[in-house]
């Protein structure tokens, strides 16, 4: 445990609760369950983009850090508590480390589910600016300091109570498409072959869509994940609001592309994804976790063959 991961946290934890002060409380309030807890189902919740900045000179900051204080309350009160929480990657506005301390420390001392599982972007990268080992190592770093990781590459995966969920990350420093390398390629179909013998459901995270492909025609991945059953891919990136093109298929992939969590006003703050697996099926509902309601007519059913 190293002093870097103390001050992160110490920090953390007294920004938190100022946070809570001024920016919980003001929802609606909706109770937030699963659809069916008597069969207790995996249950984790999905946001992308949360771009928590460095102090700035309109100190724009406070309105991402506290948008995100506010939607991992709701996360942590969904009852019966939360498996995991995944983030789809711009955790961090530049990747700078106060930015990575605010999002880590804020996250580790808020523990809004089980288990932690963070996607990187191009953002924490340096949205292209920097030397990318050096922000790929800072990335790791952060994983393995606040959630007890031992990453050795920014593309893993973990399994949740028997779900595989499969991390992807551009090797590069990338901006709006992600490098895959055949080395990850190699092991992506390895970790699906493992997943699919064990016939378990399949959730690929990723920042970016699975067409924005560096070096690569616009297909190639879609063309490997197509090969399995029971499998969603989940990005973010494109910032658009959440709508009817939201949930798409991709050849023949089914795809979610949520939207950024955070913003400098209320509007479109914390929509975000909570996924819930039962036997014979898998449901996303698309929830508003800022004010605290789930969006009508957004529940997607994937039947599990």
């Amino acid at each position: 445990m190293t002093m870097l991961y103390l001050f992160g946290k110490a920090i953390a934890s007294i920004l938190a609760v100022i946070m809570t002060l001024f920016t919980l409380g003001s929802g609606t309030g909706e109770l937030h369950t699963v659809k069916a807890p008597e069969e207790h189902p995996v249950v984790f919740s999905v946001l992308s983009d949360a771009h928590i900045e460095g102090l700035d000179q309109e100190f724009t900051f406070t309105k991402s850090y506290g948008a995100l204080t506010k939607v991992l309350d709701d996360v942590s009160l969904l009852a019966g508590r939360n498996d995991a929480l995944v983030f789809l990657g711009d955790n961090t506005m530049n990747g700078q480390n106060i930015e990575n301390l605010l999002f880590y420390g804020l996250v580790n001392s808020m523990n809004p589910a089980d288990k932690i599982i963070v996607t990187a972007g191009n953002h924490d990268f340096s949205n292209g600016e920097g030397d990318y080992e050096e922000y790929k190592n800072r990335f790791l770093y952060y994983n393995n300091a606040f959630f007890t990781k031992n990453l050795t590459e920014p593309y893993y995966y973990q399994v949740v109570k028997g779900c595989y969920i499969i991390c992807l990350s551009s090797e590069d420093a990338t901006v709006n498409d992600m490098y895959l390398s055949d080395t990850q390629l190699s092991w992506l179909k390895s970790v699906l072959d493992e997943a699919a013998e064990k016939k378990a459901p399949i959730f690929v995270m990723s920042h970016h869509p699975a067409d924005y492909l560096a070096e690569r025609s616009s297909d190639e991945l879609t063309d490997i994940l197509n090969d399995y059953d029971n499998l969603l891919y989940f990005c973010g990136h494109t910032h658009r609001e959440y709508d009817q093109y939201s949930v798409y298929t991709l050849n023949g992939v089914d795809c979610i592309n949520l939207p950024k969590v955070t913003h400098k006003d209320e509007a479109g703050t914390g929509i975000g994804a909570q996924v819930e697996v039962y036997d014979d099926e898998i449901v996303v509902r698309i929830r508003d976790f800022y004010n605290g309601y789930y969006l009508e007519g957004q529940e997607f059913i994937y039947p599990i063959g």
